[in-house]
C-alpha cells in the first residue's frame, strides 16, 4: 500500500468519522443532557488517554529499537566486507581475484537486490546464492605461502 493511502485510512478518515460522530450527537442529544455526561465522562477520557498514550509510547519504543538494530547490523556488515577487502590484498594471483569479484557481486546484490525486497519484507535468493559463491570461493583457497596464513589464535599463558 502507498504512504500516503496509508497516511488518508489511518489519519484522515477516523478524524473525519470522529469529527462527524461529535457533529452528530449535538443534534441528536439536548444540551441538559450532554452536561451531565461531561462529568462522567472526562474521567473515562482521562483513563483512555492515559493507556493510549502507555501503548503509543511502547510501539515508537518497539519501532526505534528494531530501526537501531538493522542500523547496527548494516554497519557490522558494511565493517566485515570492508575487512574483507583488506584481507584479500595479503593473497596474491588468481585466488585474490575470485575472491575480490566474488564479494564484489555479492556486495552488488545485496544493495541492488536484496536491500529492495527486505524493505517488502521477503529476500533475495541471488544474495543468498552469490553470499554462498564468496563461502564456497573462500573454502577453496589454499595458501601459497606461509605469510598467507592467518596465525593460530592461542590462549595466552596463565
Amino acid at each position: 500500500m502507498p504512504l500516503w493511502l496509508a497516511g488518508v485510512l489511518i489519519i484522515i478518515v477516523p478524524t473525519l468519522l470522529a469529527m462527524a460522530g461529535t457533529v452528530f450527537v449535538r443534534s441528536r442529544v439536548g444540551l441538559e443532557s450532554l452536561r451531565w455526561n461531561n462529568e462522567v465522562a472526562g474521567f473515562k477520557f482521562a483513563t483512555i488517554g492515559v493507556l493510549y498514550a502507555v501503548l503509543l509510547a511502547f510501539a515508537v519504543f518497539v519501532v526505534w529499537s528494531r530501526f537501531s538494530a538493522v542500523a547496527d547490523n548494516t554497519a557490522r556488515e558494511a565493517g566485515a566486507a570492508a575487512t574483507l577487502y583488506r584481507l584479500i590484498d595479503g593473497i596474491h594471483g588468481e585466488p585474490a581475484s575470485a575472491l575480490r569479484a566474488r564479494l564484489t557481486a555479492y556486495l552488488k546484490s545485496a544493495i541492488s537486490q536484496d536491500w529492495p525486497a527486505l524493505s517488502e519484507g521477503r529476500d533475495s535468493p541471488a544474495t543468498t546464492h552469490a553470499l554462498t559463491e564468496l563461502y564456497d570461493t573462500a573454502l577453496t583457497y589454499k595458501p601459497a605461502e606461509s605469510r598467507e596464513v592467518a596465525p593460530a589464535l592461542t590462549a595466552p599463558a596463565a
